[in-house]
């Protein structure tokens, strides 16, 4: 079993949307409307993102298994589109829509960008890239019963829960239906489902168990105007589709597995939360557990189908606790952090007690949102193990959060000038387990990750335009030369224009 909790994950990708940690219900009236007509509000904006790419070090920064390789340096440029409309109608009804490039046509739904001079097209011809929805919602407001203050979301929308250590889609969202209440005014209570795979439409017959279905629930209250508190449960269900789910084909090629690929998957995350400001020093905490189970097919079905996973059951045991405390002194901020998601000790046994994150599916560093590091959770390939519960046949490689990782880290933000901001972090990295790699591998594997320093810069130019500079270096520990990466540090950086509107 070497790779076994893709199927809870997937799920959990499902149910991912929490009211606190994200603008997934945020009633706040858009700025400056540029059109309105009676009490109708339009406001169009957007963003234009140019970005200069520098790689040194991997070879392949939009695949998948990217470990450090002698291999020279790649560079590049990037950009970014999008465009919003935000409508408010009344006091209580709001629509959003945003639109977004995607490299390489319409099939290409987790890119944000496009590539200067891709695909030959870079003479005196137009990008190759596609515009795509990447939120499109209807929120409607009021007094619900006995007068409570309610509210409605539904369609597509970032979504992400408590301090996004186990759910973060916000970069290109899901499809969900929200409802919420507020007893009173410190108290926010919301529920919602959403759906991750609806399977095949368009042959005229339907079936539920290609489909993945998400649910959860969620509270906070805010104990003052500094502090809240939270918790969450999410459930993940499916009876017959695992995401990850792989097998072997006639050439002994590993493919994704039609469903149904597993009988059944119950996959839960309780997660509880807290973030606030006291005397001075700002905190954020959050604790995770996980529980569950994934059922496989019978023995025969999986022989017959050529299985690969899942081909027993799976139990889901993961956990993890994040924290992370700041304080501020005049124009310096000093920032101290640690993170422990759980691993896998056995990769046979199953048990998946390697902690799974929803964090997008296992897309290319250029799409990919920075939670800590630069370099390691975005470009190269993380420890984690057993990241069964993505929605990427075989298990997310990348993109795995927290999975299976360790980190201790120490960081510092400085305004030496009104308009100049400069971050500097440093990170000690560590594999929480090694026994399912050293299982997979029969070998044995060090649990040294390494070590990163990742930098920031950013000088507003003027009002809505700033240029940046991001760089990190990643110094590969034993780790990876264990798993038969090449002993090289990998060098990254980043620059670019912002221009908002």
């Amino acid at each position: 079993m070497k790779k076994y909790l893709a199927v809870f994950i997937g799920v959990l990708f499902l149910f991912s949307f929490t009211a606190t940690a994200f603008a997934i219900h945020e009633t706040a009236e858009p700025d400056e409307p540029v059109v309105a007509k009676g009490p109708t509000k339009i406001t169009i904006g957007g963003k234009i993102l140019v970005r200069g790419w520098y790689f040194e070090g991997v070879s392949n920064v939009n695949g998948r298994n990217v470990v450090p390789v002698d291999d020279g340096s790649n560079a590049f440029y990037s950009t970014n589109v999008n465009l919003t409309v935000d409508a408010k109608v009344s006091d209580n009804l709001r629509g959003m829509i945003e639109f977004e490039t995607a490299s390489g046509g319409s099939n290409n739904a987790n890119s944000g960008l496009y590539y200067w001079g891709a695909d030959g097209r870079g003479y005196d011809s137009k990008p190759f890239a596609d515009i795509l929805i990447r939120q499109a919602w209807i929120q409607y407001t009021g007094s619900g019963l006995l007068g409570i203050p309610a509210g409605l979301k539904v369609g597509h929308m970032p979504i992400s829960l408590g301090e996004k250590q186990f759910l973060n889609n916000e970069r290109f969202g899901d499809d969900a239906i929200l409802v919420w209440v507020d007893p009173m005014k410190e108290l926010h209570i919301l529920a919602g489902t959403t759906k991750l795979n609806e399977g095949s439409t368009s042959s005229g017959i339907l079936n539920h168990t290609d489909d993945l279905d998400g649910y959860v629930l969620l509270a906070t209250y805010q104990l003052d105007k500094d502090n809240l508190i939270g918790a969450n449960w999410l459930w993940a269900h499916s009876d017959g589709n695992c995401p990850s789910s792989v097998s072997e084909d006639e050439e002994g090629n590993v493919v994704s597995s039609p469903s149904p690929n597993i009988d059944n998957l119950n996959f839960h995350n309780v997660g509880v939360h807290a973030n606030g400001k006291i005397a001075g020093l700002s905190y954020a905490v959050e604790g995770d557990f996980q529980f569950g189970k994934l059922e496989a097919l019978s023995e025969a079905e999986v022989l017959d189908r050529g299985i690969l996973f899942p081909d027993r059951d799976i139990d889901a045991k993961g956990w993890a606790v994040y924290a992370k405390l700041g304080y501020n002194l005049d124009i310096v901020n000093l920032r101290a952090s640690f993170a422990y998601g759980s691993g896998d000790d056995n990769a046979n046994d199953g048990d998946c007690e390697e902690f799974q994150t929803l964090q997008g599916p296992d897309y290319g560093a250029t799409a990919r949102l920075v939670h800590y590091t630069q370099i390691y959770e975005r470009t190269v390939r993380t420890a984690a193990a057993s990241a069964a519960l993505t929605t990427t046949p075989g298990g997310n490689t990348t993109n795995t959060g927290i999975a299976n990782t360790t980190y201790y880290n120490l960081g510092v933000d400085v305004n030496p000038l009104k308009d100049v901001s400069i971050s500097l972090d440093g990170f000690f990295l560590q594999a929480s387990e090694t026994g399912a790699w050293e299982d997979q591998l029969e070998t044995s594997v060090d649990k040294d990750l390494g070590w990163e320093v990742d930098a920031k810069a950013t000088y507003k130019i003027t009002k809505n335009l700033s240029y940046f500079v991001e760089a990190g270096w990643f110094s590969a520990g034993d780790f990876y030369k264990d798993i038969g990466a090449d002993d090289e540090d990998v060098k990254q950086v980043v620059h670019g224009l912002l221009f908002t509107f």
